[in-house]
């Protein structure tokens, strides 16, 4: 029993303390456990007995999942879960799990603005409670009056270096505040934006005004195995920033594109596009942009696209949400495209908000156009256009694909925040600064998906390079990943 439960942990990338696997296997529903510790997409890196404990002790985790069927009460937002249960008994391929598309609710009041960083902060704070090394944690307010080693969680509200080199970090909670330092050279140290959630291990210096961190824990996605084989055979592409109507669209690579479509073996098993955003150039998006556009009606550029999107194969279900230059609201998370556009194309097309989680033949894929990883390159100057993935990994590593508010990213103040990575998925894309890019990370799936637009003046300006006309594929069966060149 020990080596089946060891096993099982191992090819997930679960580390289990002995302790831990002894309490598994005394329990006469050994397995069911180890099968409900796998399915928590906030399972601890580390497994402790105290971690068992819960889950056994946990009645309604305990039951397998076939035996509970949810009811939404009137005025509810359905669950992930819920939402995925509900399209597998409508049979269909392409399930949307989440996005802001028929739910928005914000006026744009300061109250909508504190309910969006307090559910925030609460949907982080929920995963960041089962990290092991914040067990016993604390409200800020509490750990002040302990006085010794505490462990607690807040949210950035400033960063700033001190004058020897030290990083010096304001957090808040719903209740109080506190800074923390972080010492020069301290294994601890990393870089740090405004907005973000983390959980803090650390004491009170000696004049008891900050907290000196030991370590700082971060949301983080968990180890796992990736995308074990499934049965399916589908392929699913993805074609990102076609910016149709703009005079640098690669129409001849767009046509190479479809003819491969239609004609090559290796796309026939190509059942699905995901298109996350940019769909059209859009007008008056950037500086001079109508001396770079050869229609100059947005409306006219949808109609375009879908003159386009008909040459694809009619086998092939297309997903497409908006990007910052699509006509609907620029602030995030953004609904999908009105029925004056959505109207304009056949009935395989589904149209999704952005970001949005969705399920295809069992695979969950999360789609963000990317707009925020501006403020991420301007926030952690390590990072560049030329390596989208390694931006990816940031928004990974804290849970959240926009959490610095107030630079080029417009947030709508949404009751809820649409933007946390509250699911882990198995494949992750985004597309915005037109690169092509195949990555991991723990076991996810990376893409940012090219583009099909030739350097613009405005990306000349900004040094900017774009890798266009190449389309990333994912085999849903194998979780193989590759990419397909158009660019010549």
């Amino acid at each position: 029993m020990k080596k089946s439960i060891l096993k099982a942990f191992a090819e997930n990338g679960i580390l289990a303390d002995p302790e831990a696997v002894d309490a598994i296997s005394q329990s006469s529903e050994a397995m069911k456990c180890v099968d409900v510790i796998l399915r928590d997409e906030n399972r601890p890196l580390v497994l402790t007995k105290s971690d068992v404990d819960n889950y056994l002790t946990c009645e309604p985790k305990m039951r397998p999942l076939a035996q509970t069927k949810p009811v939404i009460k009137e005025g509810e937002v359905p669950s992930l879960e819920l939402a995925s249960s509900r399209g597998a008994e409508k049979g269909e391929d392409i399930k949307i799990l989440k996005d802001i598309t028929g739910e928005s609710t914000c006026v744009g009041n300061v109250i909508d603005f504190a309910k969006l960083f307090n559910d925030r902060f609460s949907a982080l704070k929920k995963i960041l409670v089962r990290r092991r090394e914040l067990s016993g944690l604390a409200t800020i307010a509490k750990a002040k009056k302990v006085r010794r080693d505490i462990k607690f969680i807040g949210i950035v509200n400033d960063v700033r270096t001190t004058k020897n080199g030290h990083t010096m970090l304001d957090l808040e909670d719903e209740e109080d505040k506190i800074q923390v330092l972080l010492m020069k050279g301290s294994k601890s140290i990393d870089t740090f934006v405004k907005d973000e959630v983390v959980g803090v291990v650390g004491s009170f210096s000696k004049d008891g005004e900050i907290v000196v961190a030991k370590e700082i824990v971060r949301p983080e996605v968990p180890m796992n195995s990736g995308m074990t084989p499934n049965g399916s055979d589908s392929i699913v592409a993805f074609v990102s920033d076609i910016h149709v109507g703009s005079a640098e669209f690669l129409g001849k690579e767009w046509d190479r594109f479809i003819s491969w479509l239609n004609k090559d073996p290796v796309a026939k098993d190509v059942r699905y596009i995901v298109v996350p955003g940019d769909l059209v150039d859009g007008i008056g998006i950037y500086p001079d942009q109508e001396d770079e556009l050869v229609i100059e009606d947005v409306y006219a550029q949808y109609t375009e696209l879908a003159r386009l999107m008909k040459g694809i194969p009619e086998r092939i279900k297309i997903v497409m949400m908006p990007g910052n230059h699509d006509a609907v609201r620029l602030a995030e998370p953004q609904p999908a495209l009105p029925e004056s556009i959505t109207k304009m194309f056949d009935a395989r097309t589904r149209f999704v908000g952005n970001p949005c989680y969705m399920e295809i033949e069992g695979r969950t894929i999360l789609a963000y156009h990317g707009r925020s990883m501006d403020d991420f390159i301007s926030g952690i100057h390590a990072l560049s256009y030329n390596d989208p993935a390694e931006i990816m990994r940031e928004m990974l590593r804290r849970r959240h694909m926009a959490p610095i508010y107030g630079e080029r990213t417009a947030i709508a103040p949404e009751q809820k925040d649409y933007l946390v990575i509250d699911q882990v998925p198995n494949i992750f894309v985004t597309g915005h600064v037109h690169a092509c890019a195949v990555a991991e990370y723990r076991g996810i799936k990376l893409i940012n998906a090219s583009a099909w637009q030739s350097q613009t003046s405005f990306q000349r300006m900004h040094n900017q390079i774009p890798d266009p006309a190449k389309v990333p594929m994912v085999n849903l069966g194998t979780g193989e990943v590759w990419v397909e060149d158009f660019s010549s």
